[in-house]
């Protein structure tokens, strides 16, 4: 009898995991109880460890998620889609390492695995290993010719190269296999905001486009609010941000935080990051327990509908088109009053942002740049950075122990185009024996080194007045890196933010196309 029992609970077992993929898109918590029901009929059932790993990390429990795809790999040794899951949670953790070996374990069950192969490359692209991320993103495309993802996360290795053209090219692609995905589009705009050769009309009408397009998706935006209309009230401001950790947004809204007239005003804090780390601690500190609000992975209307309860007067949304926005959960107007700020230098193109903070340098009043939001001009500069509590001090000037001037720029490449690279060959040109500090995370890459180089060259610099570094282990000794520059070039026609502010806390001058 007991194999026939055996053979029941097995049985039933499969059914309730099927019932529970069934039920998981309309009912999360009834699903994760049909998946435990199954293990408990049959405690071997891989794929019911492997469903039920997928809903908890749906439902952002990643260290449950880690335990029920460990004992499906237990019980199922090739389960390629387990070890993908798992690589997937430690790339959100940030465990770069642990990552990439999951990848690698997933491939060896399944070498035709394009989703493997592909967050395999993005994980190299992140860690700067460019030929790597090349070859197996390459693999996935060949493999999947219509899996999207594939070509914006190749867009993203040619932004690291430096050959924004491409990029292009790839998100134009990913856009065509998926016309309403929404991170093509909008790296396509930040994108275009780097290019030389595009005018700010044509930025904006792009900007413009993609936001009828992205609205019309989302449907109606609120047009009431719950906010009290009561005389003397403090006023409810709440900031929405996938960046609430060490990120270069970070060092401009802390001032922000940290000095608001907390009897004039009450704040509230919506982050979208799955990362946190001791600059999340901090601002979590800086707000009530109950004015901190993880949103990572909720649905827009849901979002709203919670800031909407919290009677919120003015949301602050910090992030524009760079990655993690929530601009989904901005565009359904939550809030009375809305304002863009910090993360993106141009116009949302949404109608449901009332304001942009910038000021009169930023954004000159003569020029004739349209935007979709009205430019709210700060005195001064419309930026406040706070460096990092530990830095490192100030050395003596480079030249002085080497003889010449070193120059020096810590941007992306996807800044340094070729109108740029021509003028910092002329500055060298007419600084006799001058060098050319670049580091970046491109560089990583003998290839885009050689590029690099080859570009130089081809104005009459000769290699060895380049010295070309890779990314820094740390903020330190990142930092640390500034004492080998004597002048910093800034980039256009995309200024530096976060790379100025650093160089001058460093002691070192920046240098900027006026």
């Amino acid at each position: 009898a007991a194999p026939n029992n055996e053979a029941a609970a097995s049985s039933l077992s499969v059914c309730l995991v099927s019932l529970g993929i069934a039920m998981k898109p309309h009912n999360h918590k009834g699903a994760i109880k049909y998946f435990q029901e199954a293990l408990t009929h049959s405690p071997t059932n891989a794929n019911a460890y492997h469903n039920l790993g997928v809903a908890y990390a749906e439902a952002h429990k990643h260290d449950k998620a880690l335990i029920n795809y460990n004992l499906t790999v237990h019980f199922d040794p090739r389960c390629a889609e387990a070890y993908n899951n798992m690589g997937i949670l430690y790339k959100e953790q940030g465990n770069w390492d642990k990552a990439i070996k999951s990848y690698h374990l997933a491939l060896q069950c399944n070498p035709r695995f394009a989703q493997a192969l592909n967050n395999l490359g993005v994980a190299y692209t992140t860690i700067g290993r460019l030929s790597e991320a090349l070859e197996h993103l390459s693999k996935a495309a060949v493999l999947a010719p219509k899996y999207a993802e594939v070509y914006n996360n190749l867009g993203w290795l040619f932004w690291d190269h430096g050959d924004l053209a491409q990029a292009l090219r790839m998100y134009e692609r990913c856009i065509e296999l998926a016309p309403n995905s929404k991170n093509p589009s909008q790296n396509r705009l930040l994108a275009l905001n780097y290019l030389h050769d595009v005018s700010p009309e044509k930025v904006f009408q792009a900007h413009s486009s993609w936001a009828d397009r992205f609205c019309r998706e989302l449907g109606a935006p609120f047009t009431d609010w719950l906010v009290a209309p009561v005389a003397n009230r403090r006023i409810r401001i709440g900031y929405i941000s996938p960046d609430f950790f060490h990120h270069s947004v970070s060092f401009f809204c802390h001032a922000l935080f940290q000095h608001h007239n907390r009897d004039a005003f009450e704040i509230f804090l919506y982050s979208n990051s799955s990362r946190e780390d001791e600059k999340t601690q901090l601002f979590k500190s800086m707000v009530p327990p109950t004015h901190w609000k993880k949103v990572t992975g909720r649905p827009a209307r849901e979002v709203a509908n919670l800031i909407r309860e919290d009677r919120i007067d003015i949301l602050v949304e910090l992030a524009g088109h760079t990655a993690n926005n929530r601009l989904d959960v901005a565009a359904l107007k939550p809030a009375p009053v809305q304002f863009t700020y910090i993360g993106y230098n141009n116009t949302t193109g949404l109608g449901a942002i009332d304001y942009r903070i910038t000021d009169a340098i930023v954004d000159p009043p003569t020029q004739n740049q349209p935007f979709s939001e009205e430019l709210i001009r700060l005195p001064g500069c419309f930026l406040c950075y706070t460096p990092p509590a530990n830095i490192p001090d100030v050395d003596q000037l480079p030249a002085l122990r080497n003889g010449f001037v070193t120059f020096g720029s810590f941007s992306c490449l996807a800044k340094v185009g070729e109108p740029c690279i021509a003028l910092w060959a002329r500055i060298l040109r007419e600084v006799p024996n001058s060098r050319l500090l670049v580091k970046n995370k491109g560089f990583y890459s003998a290839d885009v080194q050689a590029t690099f180089a080859s570009k130089f060259k081809a104005h009459g610099i000769a290699e060895h007045r380049l010295k070309l570094m890779s990314l820094a282990t740390t903020a330190f000794e990142h930092l640390k890196v500034y004492n080998d520059m004597d002048i910093a070039l800034d980039t256009f026609p995309y200024s530096n933010t976060t790379t100025s502010c650093e160089t001058m806390v460093m002691g070192v001058p920046v240098v900027t196309l006026a």
